[in-house]
Order: structure tokens, then C-alpha cells, then sequence
């Protein structure tokens, strides 16, 4: 496991760590691993778990492929608690600042137990190196490494604004601190002078050996290029993941890795001088010609092509009957701007033939010259008829200074050019989206205006057969008090024809005549 890049195995070493410290006896681990590209590296380090690898760009043939799913990790199509783990190494810092929040989140969401990531923060040392990194890359290649450039564009991530939101996620979170910037720096250094020079492959590979096996382990150190965030949601941190998280301690064996890179830049030096002093001579001016079969080496003639002179001659005299449908020339072996002038073909009868500049892997065309971001350069001729010709003739003009770092602008500008286009291809599908998201909105305004108007009508209603009862209640009590009067009158009169029956009775009573029927009832008994 140890013959990996070395940048590649502290991620992956790290993250396999961190997993296999959290894992209890025979557990088996469903992970997802965002940001992976095409790369399975992960399981590599962890076989006994079954990962799936999302990405929001993946070649064609992968995206069929059962275990890749094309997509955003700001808004991941799974459910919650889909896997028990999700794993995001060196990608939040390629995460545009406004969608990290959406991106933790989303991790968070999706992992049933925890997840981790790993990244480089921002600080000053950090940035320092990265920008004395791209620095080498630049020297060698003329243009920024493309990772680091995306750095320097989004702007690093805080770790104080990531700690806030994962207190504010409720998580539990320990940070692991690997790599330390003098180690990172020294390595990328190698790494880049090995991608100018392929001869040094092996001796790249022996230094990334020599780390991933001896320095790995003890390169655990406060002012580290990379951290390690290791966020939970239930799960107890491992003891492992308390150690290293409190871990600082000075990398061993320094030392003898800057020996180890102290012989690979002498040797660099060495294989570059060679390079630039062999390829004036090796450099060349090639055509082919296709007979019916293609173009091929057999089919062909050199010219050597020096960088000291400014124009080049070529001249084939090929002299035979077989016609040609094609011509072939290779103005140089590296890309470069190249002018071709001065294009001379004879047939075997001593006359000029015309042919077009058909095709090419040529960036852009101008004036004659012709821009190629690639190596092997080349441009296609062809006859609107086969003919056998007698001599082909021509100049070249290489452009290497100047016009090569135009090239590189240019270059830059088409790319962005491509970007631009996909972008704008993105935004009339978000806007086709929007579009169709605001015509279900309006049609969903316009079903709670029906029903607002419906509910209003209902309420008027309503209110008008209450103040229909209210007027009902008041008209029925004016009825009732009238109603009562009346009977309080009559009860009145009542009550004075009955005081004045009363009296009458007790008129009566007084009399002498009732007191002598009194007297006669007593004596007669009844």
C-alpha cells in the first residue's frame, strides 16, 4: 500500500485510520466517498467495506457504472442516514465559499454515524507555501498548477467558521493536524520537477515510498498543510482519534528526506540540461504521405528543425508514381506556434498542385500560424483528387518566446471560453428550471387566489346570516319586552281586582246578616 503518491496516501492512510479505529469487531461499513473522480483509491484501504463514489463530473463510460453516481454534493439525492459513512477528501476547499455550509450539511445529513473530510485551511503559512508551490509549477510549465489556482481563486476555508457551524449541527468533532509545510512543499517540489521530466519517474516514486513508509507516521504537527475533521453524530471518537487530534510532535527523518530530494534535484538538473541541449537536435520537421493506407513512418521524411534558427526549410523530393490522396506535416515534435510558408508541391510533370489545409490538432489558426497547445503537432493536406507528385517544399517559422506565452493566453482564453459555454449551458437549464418552478408557483398563487376568493365569499355569507340572527335576536327581545309589559300590566290590573275582591269579601264577612247565617250554621251543624 505504500506505492502511492504521497499526498494521495496521508488522505487515504488517515481516513482508513480514523474508519477502522471507529469500526467494532466484524463491522462492516457502507461508505460514500464525494469528489472521488474516476479514482478508487478508498478501497484499496478499506476491502472489507462496500463504497460508492459520487462526483459532479465523470467520464461517460463511468456513469452508467454501479458504483459511481453523478451528482452535487451541496444537494445529494439520497436519503437521510444513507450511509453509515461519507468520506470528502481535498474537496471543500474546491467548494465555492457560498455552498460549504450546504455542503457540511449535506454530509451530515446523508452519513448515519460520521463523516470525515480533509483539507488545507486558511493561514498565512499555508497560503505562503501553496504560492511558492505554484511558483515551481509555473517556472516549468508557464501557466498554474490547476488545483492551487482554484485556491487561490475560492479562497482557502476557515476553520473557525467550520467549527461554528458543526457546534451549530450539534456534532461531536475532534480535528487531526498531518503533514507538516515544509514536507508538503519539499515533496510537491519533486513531484512537479517529475511531471517536467518523466525520466525521474522512478527515483519520484522511491522518495513517495520512502515518506509513505518512514516519515507517514510521524508527521503529525501543529503547523501542518492538511487537517483532518472527523465529525459524529452518536458514535464514541476512537482512542486513536484522541491521540492524534492532541498529537504534535516534529516530523522524524527530515533529514534524510531532503537528502533524498537533494540527489533527485541534482539529477533533475542534470536531465534537464540534457533535454534542452538534446532537443535542438532531436527536433525535426516531418511528412507523411497516405497512399491508400494511412500515414505512416515508412511513408515519410525528417528534416532536423534547430530552435537557433528562426525559419526552417523543408524540402522532400519524392519522385513517384503511386498517387496520394493526403499529406501530413508535422512542423516540429513540441507545441509551439508555427507559420508555414512558402508551400511548394510539383507533380511528376513539373507543375504546381493545389491543396487545402484541411484539418489539425491545432488550438487556433491565424494569419498562417498555426497555435498547438500539444505536443506532436500536425496539419492534413488534401488533393481534391488523388495525384502523384515530384517534390514537396516549404518554410517554417517556429515562434518560441513571445508568441509561446500569447499562446498560453490564448490557450487560457479558449478554456475559459469552453467554461464559459458550460456555464452558460448550466445556467439556461437552471433558467428552464426556474421557469417551469415559477409557472408552478403561479399556478399555486393562482389556486389560493380561487380559494382565498371562494373563502371570502363564504365569509360574507356567513356574515351577512349573522347579522341577518343579530337583527332576528334584537327584533325578538323588542317582541319579548313588549310581550312582558303586557303581561306585567295585566298582572297589575289583576292584582288590584283581586285586592279589591278581597275587600268586598271582607265587606261581606263584617256584615250582621253573615254573622247570623255563621250563628245558623252552627246550630244546624253544617
Amino acid at each position: 500500500m505504500i506505492d502511492f503518491l504521497f499526498d494521495q496516501y496521508q488522505r487515504y492512510k488517515n481516513v482508513a485510520d480514523v474508519i477502522n479505529s471507529m469500526r467494532d469487531d466484524g463491522e462492516h461499513f457502507e461508505i460514500l466517498e464525494v469528489g472521488a473522480n474516476e479514482h478508487r483509491n478508498l478501497e484499496k484501504f478499506l476491502s472489507q467495506d462496500t463504497i460508492k463514489y459520487l462526483d459532479i463530473e465523470l467520464p461517460e463510460e463511468l456513469q452508467m457504472h454501479p458504483d459511481y453516481i453523478l451528482g452535487d454534493a451541496t444537494k445529494m439525492e439520497f436519503s437521510d442516514d444513507h450511509f453509515d459513512i461519507v468520506v470528502a477528501l481535498d474537496v471543500f476547499e474546491h467548494i465555492p465559499p457560498d455552498k460549504r455550509d450546504d455542503f457540511i450539511s449535506e454530509l451530515d445529513r446523508v452519513s448515519k454515524e460520521f463523516f470525515v473530510i480533509t483539507a488545507p485551511f486558511a493561514s498565512p503559512l499555508v497560503s505562503e507555501a501553496e504560492r511558492r508551490a505554484n511558483a515551481v509549477y509555473k517556472s516549468l510549465f508557464r501557466e498554474d498548477f490547476r488545483w492551487l489556482a482554484e485556491h487561490f481563486e475560492n479562497g482557502l476555508p476557515s476553520q473557525h467558521e467550520l467549527n461554528t457551524f458543526l457546534l451549530k449541527l450539534g456534532l461531536n468533532y475532534r480535528i487531526i493536524s498531518h503533514g507538516s509545510l515544509p514536507i508538503w512543499e519539499s515533496m510537491m517540489e519533486v513531484h512537479f520537477m517529475a511531471a517536467y521530466s518523466p525520466e525521474l519517474y522512478d527515483y519520484r516514486a522511491a522518495i513517495d515510498r520512502f515518506y509513505n513508509s518512514q516519515v507517514f507516521e510521524e508527521d503529525f504537527t501543529e503547523d501542518s498543510y492538511r487537517k483532518i475533521y472527523v465529525a459524529s453524530k452518536n458514535r464514541r471518537m476512537s482512542e486513536l482519534i484522541e491521540i492524534r487530534s492532541q498529537l504534535i510532535q516534529a516530523p522524524g527523518r527530515f533529514e534524510e528526506l531532503e537528502r533524498l530530494k537533494s540527489t533527485f534535484s541534482s539529477l533533475a538538473s542534470v536531465l534537464v540540461k540534457n533535454k534542452t541541449v538534446g532537443r535542438s537536435e532531436q527536433d525535426k520537421i516531418q511528412v507523411f504521405v497516405d497512399s491508400g493506407s494511412g500515414f505512416s513512418e515508412e511513408e515519410s521524411f525528417k528534416v532536423g528543425l534547430f530552435e537557433n534558427k528562426s525559419v526552417n526549410k523543408f524540402l522532400w523530393n519524392y519522385n513517384r508514381s503511386e498517387p496520394i490522396t493526403a499529406l501530413r506535416i508535422d512542423p516540429s515534435d513540441y507545441k509551439g506556434i508555427f507559420k508555414i510558408e512558402n508551400l511548394t508541391i510539383r507533380d511528376l510533370q513539373g507543375g504546381f498542385v493545389e491543396a487545402l489545409f484541411e484539418s489539425g490538432n491545432y488550438l487556433y489558426a491565424f494569419d498562417g500560424k498555426y497555435g498547438f497547445s500539444n505536443d506532436d503537432p500536425y496539419l492534413i493536406l488534401s488533393f481534391s483528387d488523388p495525384i502523384s507528385i515530384f517534390s514537396i517544399s516549404f518554410d517554417v517559422t517556429s515562434f518560441t518566446k513571445d508568441e509561446r506565452r500569447l499562446l498560453l493566453e490564448i490557450e487560457k482564453t479558449f478554456l475559459e471560453a469552453n467554461r464559459l459555454q458550460e456555464n452558460k449551458e448550466q445556467i439556461l437549464e437552471e433558467s428552464a428550471r426556474r421557469k417551469e418552478e415559477i409557472h408552478r408557483l403561479n399556478e399555486e398563487l393562482r389556486q389560493l387566489a380561487l380559494d382565498k376568493e371562494k373563502t371570502n365569499q363564504q365569509y360574507q355569507q356567513q356574515t351577512y346570516q349573522l347579522e341577518q340572527s343579530k337583527l332576528e335576536v334584537e327584533q325578538l327581545k323588542i317582541e319579548t319586552e313588549q310581550e312582558l309589559k303586557a303581561r306585567n300590566v295585566e298582572y297589575e290590573t289583576l292584582k288590584v281586582e283581586l285586592s279589591r275582591a278581597h275587600q268586598e269579601l271582607q265587606n261581606i264577612y263584617n256584615t250582621k246578616y253573615w254573622k247570623i247565617i255563621k250563628l245558623m250554621k252552627k246550630i244546624v251543624g253544617r
